[in-house]
């Protein structure tokens, strides 16, 4: 199979310090410590380092290394904000898995589906989504085990996006009890807390939602990256009222200004605007949201630039 990434640009500010795989053997410990390196956010470095286990995997022949490969550097293109080579590469591991024989539901199938799942809902896909949920026979109860606990998650989020504000809490309040009695809750693990918040907003318990993103802002200025206090205190922005969800959201930007996660970083603008216009703020608004237009853009993410037009539209109608 074609390497399907090679369209990604990165800026590689070191070589990978990884020993090269030089067998399939190799394969599963090298990409364990590209993940390490891509949850520290340094994405540049474990993209570099997954187009060589990309090459090494096609080069011996392992399929089933391959779509591992192909998924985590899926994961990491997503969180550098390129959604449509995350798509592709997200698509080349469910095929190689496929044609691998490996159960859609096993723990190796469970991972690979939650980062497709994550570039769907980042691309406003919620149908295609949940076709792939079903499809898999994931859709029921699924293993407490951690393997499982992504796709808890995702399936979360996903449900939320689509209007199942119930199941969706249900998976993300179980995402908090498994790692709690892992000794590992924190946000940035899973932010669960943050995910819920938005939740419970919709729905009304506005004094829960505050109470858990206060909880995830705090975790993450002690203990966290940037990308993870930024995403906090952009749905923080959301959920707060008047200048204190307006101070949380502009916080959001200047932290996220400074990380790889250019997705988040053109969310957290788009959000900003919105609120700005909301608060008639209009010639301001309508420079946030130029600016998170056009990232969105870059970021191929057809969603997050529908809202940035509307919330652009909304800032010139009644310019000020």
């Amino acid at each position: 199979m074609a390497d399907r990434g090679r369209g990604i640009t990165v800026r590689n500010t070191r070589p990978v310090p990884i020993t090269r795989p030089a067998h399939a053997d190799e394969l599963p410990e090298y990409l364990r410590a590209l993940r390490r390196l891509a949850d520290a956010d340094d994405l540049s470095t474990a993209y570099a380092g997954c187009s060589i286990a990309v090459e090494v995997a096609g080069r011996v022949g392992d399929g089933a290394g391959l779509a591992m490969a192909y998924s985590q550097r899926s994961s990491v293109a997503r969180r550098l904000g390129d959604l449509p080579a995350a798509r592709g590469d997200a698509e080349a591991a469910a095929e190689l898995l496929a044609v691998s024989g490996v159960p859609p539901g096993s723990a190796a199938g469970a991972l690979l589906l939650s980062r497709r799942i994550a570039v769907l809902l980042d691309l406003g896909e919620q149908a295609a989504a949940d076709a792939l949920l079903e499809a898999a026979g994931l859709t029921g109860d699924l293993p407490d085990d951690p393997e499982y606990l992504l796709l808890r998650y995702v399936r979360g989020r996903l449900h939320a996006a689509s209007a199942r504000p119930g199941e969706g809490l249900a998976d993300l309040y179980r995402c908090g009890e498994r790692l709690a009695a892992r000794h590992s809750d924190h946000p940035g693990v899973l932010p669960w807390r943050s995910a819920a918040a938005s939740v419970l907003k919709r729905l009304g318990a506005a004094e829960a939602a505050e109470r858990l993103l206060a909880e995830e802002v705090a975790l993450t200025r002690r203990h966290g990256l940037a990308s993870a206090l930024g995403r906090a205190l952009r749905i923080q922005g959301q959920v707060l009222h008047g200048e204190a969800g307006m101070a949380a959201a502009e916080e959001a930007v200047r932290v996220l200004q400074g990380t790889p996660r250019k997705f988040e970083f053109a969310t957290a603008l788009v959000d900003l605007g919105g609120l700005l216009n909301g608060a008639r703020r209009r010639a301001q608004a309508r420079r946030v949201l130029r600016d998170g237009l056009e990232l969105a853009e870059a970021c191929g993410s057809p969603a997050l630039v529908a809202r940035a037009k509307r919330y652009y539209g909304g800032a010139t109608d009644r310019s000020s």
